[in-house]
């Protein structure tokens, strides 16, 4: 076998198991047929490990340069910080989704701002728009509160194209 086919083997294994370990994330994520997609998740996503760990060797020429870029980096970074909040957060019993949402709503109001809108005065717009006053408000919850909505009204409301 020579090396192209390799790489094409190793490719697209990786491309189908990722499909797989994502879709049966998913599924697991909303336990939606939990009996079924458990099991396949677990041991596919070791055999997901392996496929990579191939991947990875049958391009390390295109993957080398690649790694050597910033956005690898922040890349990591980024996803590291993600990963550590949900291995502190779990040691205390409390939901990593719920940390997550909650540090989201209760940040102040201009960085929640550029997370769901472009810019903090489209953000202001749609929300005056909505007829929701800002005012002193200095996070989603506070404005939640001084407008008496649910706080994920203000995310959907901001959200929106």
């Amino acid at each position: 076998m020579n090396k192209f086919m390799k790489r094409d083997i190793a490719t697209s294994l990786t491309a189908f198991l990722f499909l797989v370990i994502g879709t049966t994330g998913v599924l697991m994520y909303f336990h939606l047929l939990d009996n079924y997609t458990k099991k396949m998740h677990e041991n596919l996503g070791l055999v997901f490990v392996l496929v990579i760990l191939f991947h990875v060797f049958f391009n390390w020429k295109a993957m080398k340069s690649y790694f050597s870029k910033k956005v690898f980096l922040y890349s990591g970074i980024i996803i590291s910080a993600v990963a550590l909040t949900f291995i502190l957060t779990s040691k205390t019993g409390e939901n990593p989704k719920t940390t997550l949402i909650n540090s989201v709503l209760n940040a102040p109001l201009e960085n929640s701002f550029v997370i769901f809108s472009e810019s903090s005065q489209i953000a202001k717009e749609k929300l005056e728009k909505a007829d929701l006053k800002i005012d002193k408000a200095k996070s989603i919850n506070e404005l939640a509160k001084l407008n008496k909505t649910s706080p994920f009204k203000v995310v959907s409301i901001l959200s929106e194209k």
